[in-house]
C-alpha cells in the first residue's frame, strides 16, 4: 500500500525515539507542567545556524513584520525592511500593508515577478476603480489616486526590492490564511479581495476560493524550486505560520472554525514541506502563541495582535537556538535568553500575578533589571503583593540606585525591609542614608526606629 507519511521509520528506531525524547510527553500540571504555564517556549532542533552577520529576508503574513522588527531590534540586516518605494511609498506610509503577503500563492507571485521579471504581468494587474483611480490587490493597494505610470514606477521598486531575498542568507516565510481570490481572466490569485465595485463592474471576472492542503504545499514546492534556482547563496530557510487570526470570514460558516481549518491545514502543508527539506526548518511561533494564556499573549485587547512580549519571548527562541553566537545574557527556567525577552518575560508575569516564577526570572537576571526603573516597579509591587518580600526589597533597592533623590522610593524600601527583625542592621544603614539625602524628613525615620528593638 502506498504511503504518503511525513515520517517513517523502523519500530525499533520508534521506541529508541521514545526512550530517548525527553519532550516525549504532552505535560501536565505534575510534570513539566512549566512548559506550557505560565508562558509557553517550545523547543527547537535546529538543521543549520545563523551568523551574527548574516542577512535575512521575511516574507508573509503581518505576524512577518513582527519578526523582521524583533531581527532587526536585535541588531540583525534584515534586507526587507530596506525598501524605497518613491513617491507613493511615502505617502502610503507605514499604514499601509502592502508588504503582506497573506496566503502562499500571493507570496509565490511576488517573488516570481521579482526573479523573472518576464513573468510580471504589468498594468494589468492594477485594476481602474473610476478615472484616476486605481488598486493593487496584490499589494493590498485599493486606493491609489495617482497616475499609472507612478505606479508601475513603485511596482519596478517594490520588485527590485523583493528580489533582495536572492542576496539574504537566511529568508523567512510566514504563512498567513487559505481564504483568497482568484482573477480567472489573468489566472492568478490576488492577495486581497477586489473592491466590491470591480466585483460588480465584473460579475464573472472574479471568485472566491478556499485553498486545500495540496494548493499550500505545492505553492511552497514552487516557492523553494524558484529559490533554490535563482540563489547562488545556500538557501536557509525558516517557514512559520501566522498565529494571527482571520479578521473575518467570506464563507457561510462561524470565523472560528473557518479559521481553525485555515490554521491547521497551512501548518499540515508545511510539516509536509519541510520533512525532505535538509535547508528548510518549521519554527512553532504559531504553537508559542495559541498556546499561550490568552490574557497576555494579545496586544490591544483585540484576540488578534500578537503582544510585541510575546514577540520578543519567539524571537529570542529564535535567535538562542539558531544563533550560538549571539549575545543572550539572560536565562530562564534553565534556558539561555536574550535581555530583550527576559524584560518581556517579567512583564508577562507580573500581567499574570505568577509571583514564585517572577522572583525566580528576577533572582536569576537582578543584573539585567538594572537600569529599568519602570520594570524594576512593576516587579517590586508584584514581589511584594506574592509575599516575596526580600526580592521586592531588592527590586527597590536597586531603584534608589538608579534615582537616590527621590524620597518615596527609599521610604519605602526602609518600610518594607524594616519588617524584617532579622534585617534591622540594613534598615539603620538606609536610615542613615535617608538622613543624609533628607535631612527635613525625621518624621519618617521617627516612626521606623520606634519599630527597630
Amino acid at each position: 500500500m502506498t504511503s504518503n507519511a511525513v515520517y517513517s521509520s523502523t519500530s525499533s528506531q520508534a521506541f529508541d525515539n521514545a526512550r530517548n525524547n525527553k519532550l516525549r510527553r504532552y505535560p501536565s500540571p505534575d510534570t513539566d507542567g512549566e512548559r506550557i504555564y505560565p508562558l509557553v517556549s517550545p523547543s527547537v532542533s535546529p538543521a543549520f545556524s545563523i551568523g551574527k552577520s548574516d542577512s535575512i529576508f521575511a516574507i508573509g503574513s503581518c505576524f512577518a513584520r513582527n519578526l523582521e522588527g524583533a531581527l532587526h531590534k536585535a541588531g540583525m540586516n534584515v534586507l526587507s525592511r530596506q525598501i524605497d518605494l518613491g513617491k507613493i511609498g511615502e505617502e502610503v506610509g507605514a499604514a499601509s500593508n502592502f508588504l503582506n503577503k497573506y496566503t502562499a500563492a500571493s507570496i509565490l507571485n511576488d517573488l516570481r515577478w521579482a526573479l523573472e521579471r518576464d513573468s510580471f504581468p504589468g498594468e494589468d494587474i492594477i485594476y481602474a476603480v473610476r478615472d484616476g483611480v486605481y488598486c493593487d490587490p496584490q499589494l493590498g493597494l485599493i486606493r491609489l489616486p495617482y497616475p499609472l505610470a507612478d505606479i508601475m514606477d513603485m511596482r519596478t521598486r517594490y520588485l527590485d526590492a523583493m528580489a533582495q531575498v536572492n542576496d539574504a542568507d537566511v529568508v523567512i516565510i510566514t504563512l498567513g490564511y487559505v481564504e483568497t481570490w482568484f482573477d480567472k481572466e489573468l489566472g492568478l490569485y490576488l492577495n486581497i479581495a477586489p473592491p466590491p465595485a470591480l466585483c460588480a463592474k465584473f460579475p464573472d471576472r472574479f471568485e472566491f476560493r478556499v485553498l486545500g492542503f495540496e494548493d499550500v504545499r505545492l505553492a511552497l514546492e514552487d516557492i523553494y524550486a524558484l529559490l533554490k534556482k535563482h540563489r547562488a547563496k545556500p538557501l536557509k530557510m525558516l517557514l512559520t505560520v501566522s498565529p494571527v487570526p482571520l479578521v473575518s470570514t467570506f464563507r457561510d460558516v462561524d470565523v472560528l472554525v473557518a479559521n481553525a481549518y485555515s490554521k491547521s491545514v497551512q501548518r499540515a502543508a508545511a510539516e509536509t514541506f519541510v520533512a525532505d527539506k535538509p535547508d528548510v526548518d518549521y519554527f512553532p511561533s504559531y504553537e508559542s502563541v495559541i498556546l499561550s494564556n490568552p490574557t497576555v499573549c494579545w496586544a490591544r485587547g483585540d484576540y488578534r495582535h500578537v503582544s510585541p512580549d510575546i514577540v520578543a519571548r519567539i524571537m529570542s527562541n529564535v535567535l538562542v537556538s539558531y544563533a550560538p553566537d549571539f549575545d543572550a545574557p539572560g536565562v530562564y527556567q534553565g534556558s539561555p535568553m536574550t535581555r530583550e525577552a527576559v524584560f518581556a518575560t517579567a512583564r508577562l508575569l507580573v500581567k499574570l500575578g505568577e509571583g514564585g516564577a517572577l522572583a525566580t526570572l528576577f533572582s536569576q537576571n537582578r543584573a539585567l533589571f538594572a537600569a529599568e526603573d519602570k520594570l524594576l516597579a512593576q516587579i517590586s509591587d508584584a514581589l511584594q503583593i506574592a509575599g516575596h518580600l526580600i526580592l521586592a526589597a531588592d527590586a527597590l533597592e536597586d531603584r534608589v540606585t538608579l534615582a537616590p533623590e527621590r524620597p518615596r522610593v527609599l521610604q519605602r524600601l526602609i518600610s518594607l525591609v524594616s519588617q524584617h527583625p532579622e534585617d534591622q542592621d540594613r534598615t539603620r544603614k538606609l536610615l542613615k542614608t535617608h538622613s543624609q539625602l533628607f535631612p527635613a524628613r525625621s518624621d519618617f525615620r521617627a516612626r521606623i526606629e520606634k519599630t527597630l528593638g
